[in-house]
């Protein structure tokens, strides 16, 4: 079944595209994905980038994205907590500002990339050095596009498929990457639209849609490290 995909901002500028993607901007640049820990409470919002060990004050700039999509999180026992999300977003932080007491600055949140309540595999694990990568469920299917290749991972056999060499092509609110060998062609669409795993719970700034030998397959995307 397909994730659920409210409309979203459709602004191009954050695609993925192989001539963006040779290149990394420094850390803090607005340009550069940022990570961390978002706690989410009702009179203020913080942010902890990874590596870190103090807060800053989350000052949001995005339509709510996250308050939205995770105000409704319930503990063990079913009553309702303190949303802690990792979160890979674009923003910038603003240490010359004044900031409450208990916080080190503030941290301007601009796009909301990716999300999830589980944290288990968040900081800990190393920002990916891929393009893009989408993924979907029933039946599930991945798709990762690198520098050098594409290529589809799902449950039955073939259980992988890589192809070099993806052609990529932009359009109005969408970016599309193809590649195909002798025995297979894969095609796919990744869209400025909110997208979320309704298995997982986790919230993405794309939609995917894609064709592996002309079979469609919908799911989810997210972009990595080697985005600009």
């Amino acid at each position: 079944m397909a994730p659920p995909a409210p409309t979203a901002d459709t602004d191009t500028s954050s695609f993925p595209s192989e001539a963006s993607a040779t290149s990394e901007p420094p850390a803090e640049s607005g340009l550069a994905i940022k990570r961390g820990i978002v706690t989410l409470s009702a009179e203020r919002a913080s942010f902890r980038p990874c590596g870190e060990q103090s807060d800053l004050l989350l000052v949001d700039q995005t339509d709510g994205v996250l308050k939205r999509e995770f105000a409704g999180e319930k503990d063990a026992d079913g009553a309702d907590q303190v949303p802690k999300l990792y979160i890979e977003a674009y923003g910038e932080r603003s240490i010359d500002q004044p900031a409450p007491a208990g916080f080190a600055g503030g941290f301007t949140l601009e796009e909301v990339l990716y999300a999830t309540p589980d944290q288990t595999r968040s900081c800990d694990s190393p920002p990916q050095d891929y393009i893009v990568a989408a993924r979907g469920n029933e039946p599930f299917w991945s798709a990762e596009v690198t520098e050098a290749a594409l290529v589809w991972r799902q449950a039955e056999e073939p259980k992988e498929i890589s192809i070099a060499a993806p052609q990529t092509q932009d359009a109005e609110g969408a970016v599309s990457y193809a590649a195909a060998n002798n025995d297979h062609k894969i095609e796919l669409l990744i869209e400025a639209q909110a997208c979320r795993d309704d298995m997982s719970g986790e919230y993405f700034a794309y939609a995917a849609k894609a064709l592996l030998n002309g079979k469609q397959y919908t799911g989810c995307a997210r972009v990595g490290s080697r985005t600009f």
